[in-house]
């Protein structure tokens, strides 16, 4: 809440400075919250001597955030990763005397660092923690105005070459998918609204790219060539936005690990280990009790729906053939085996009630 009142505070001294030492702050108590309840030790210990941690002042060590992000995202072309590694060496390079230029060049990546933050924040610790609805539309004026746009585009224009460089050799690095992504880099155009203003409108929307007709996508186009682009992301009001049912769940931990992770055999097993959710036979509200980081009731179809949180949690402690074994109880089968190792459902394509503890009913 400080990293964003410093940004948006109108004549601030240090601005961006001041932002994104906060939000590395809050980043990294996120993230030592994250290994705190997964039992993760994120403390520097002795090169010579394992069993002892490094000190500082008498106290252990941490791992600073650059490490922290190494952890939570083992991908390094992970947008949110790259996100957050460039906004740490921005942080870095920040000569105050060009900080105007650098708040109108960082902008979508400092746009971006909140709403990760937000996301990630929602995922592994619950609904419950979201502040999104303490975090309110700042009031802008220089992109509504000729003179005003001229001003920041100048701002931006007298930035050193080096600082100027920066932006486009970090960009250099990465293949379109990480680039163009929202979670590396925020973009937008602001066009005013025109249409009739019902009661259920807000002041501002975002347009999901896939929804314009042709005619719409070409006006946007020649937008872009001027200006910024539109957001091409959008979560509307859908029940379990963001959840997957087991089958899925089951299909993401397969894409991280190098052994088999059915639906029917090695997730019951997990969940039942992991305690996300009542047993089967649970019958009333006693079905609701669930674990709300990983798993949520869905009434309406009487089933459970998995968080994103669930699927790291799993990929992470299910990864290496000790931690499967842990938590599943048996040796893993790699993904390479034959065909022989698989279920019978899968065999029939899944389809029908498996009957186990657990059920789970594919439609």
């Amino acid at each position: 809440m400080n990293a964003v009142e410093f940004h948006n505070r109108p004549g601030a001294r240090k601005p961006l400075e001041s932002f994104l030492v906060h939000m590395h702050i809050a980043w990294t108590h996120l993230l030592q919250a994250e290994f705190e309840r997964d039992g993760v030790s994120y403390y520097y210990r002795d090169r010579k001597s394992p069993t002892r941690y490094l000190k500082v002042d008498g106290e252990r060590k941490s791992w600073e955030l650059d490490r922290c992000v190494q952890e939570r995202w083992v991908d390094p072309k992970d947008p949110v990763r790259n996100n957050l590694q460039l906004t740490i060496k921005l942080r870095n390079r920040i000569e105050h005397r060009y900080q105007a230029g650098l708040m109108v060049a960082a902008a979508g990546f400092t746009q971006a660092l909140v709403i990760n933050f937000e996301e990630e924040l929602v995922a592994q610790f619950g609904p419950t923690y979201s502040i999104a609805d303490q975090v309110h539309l700042p009031i802008a004026l220089g992109t509504f105005s000729r003179e005003g746009v001229v001003r920041l585009i100048a701002a931006q224009q007298g930035l050193p070459r080096k600082l100027h460089d920066f932006f486009i050799e970090y960009r250099s690095g990465f293949d379109s998918d990480v680039v163009n992504d929202r979670r590396f880099e925020l973009r937008v155009d602001i066009v005013q609204k025109r249409a009739p203003r019902t009661d259920a409108d807000l002041a501002v929307s975002f347009v999901q790219e896939e929804d314009l007709l042709p005619q719409e996508r070409a006006a946007y186009a020649a937008l872009e060539k001027t200006g910024r682009i539109i957001l091409r992301e959008k979560e509307r009001p859908v029940s379990n936005l963001g959840r997957l049912r087991p089958k899925g769940v089951c299909e993401e931990v397969e894409g991280q690990i190098p052994f088999r992770f059915r639906h029917s055999a090695e997730f019951p097993v997990a969940w039942k280990h992991f305690r996300v959710r009542p047993a089967a036979s649970a019958r009333g509200k006693a079905r609701r009790k669930t674990d709300e980081r990983y798993c949520s009731y869905d009434e309406a179809h009487d089933d459970y729906v998995y968080t994103a949180a669930f699927i790291a949690l799993l990929v992470r402690e299910c990864g290496t053939p000790d931690g499967f074994r842990n938590v599943i109880g048996r040796d893993p089968t790699p993904q390479s085996a034959n065909d022989s190792h698989r279920s019978d459902d899968e065999a029939s394509g899944a389809s029908g009630r498996v009957t186990a503890e657990g059920a789970y009913d594919e439609s």
